[in-house]
């Protein structure tokens, strides 16, 4: 699925399931994390879901 970064953060931001990489170290100017699918414990490298949940909140809310 390789949405743009916008959308990755929409998605991210609206998901339940959510969860930071335990190795990540993506953080922003102000210290905290910049929450995005690319950004996710359940985002494979080949750039899916694992838990198949981007689809339905990109239809949801219309991203």
């Amino acid at each position: 699925m390789r949405a743009s970064e916008s959308t990755y953060k929409n998605v991210a931001k609206n998901c339940s399931a959510y969860a930071t990489k335990d190795c990540c170290s993506c953080t922003n100017k102000a210290g905290s994390v910049d929450v995005s699918c690319t950004t996710c414990k359940h985002f494979a490298s080949d750039k899916h879901c694992k838990l198949d949940l981007y689809d339905p909140i990109v239809a949801n809310h219309n991203f």
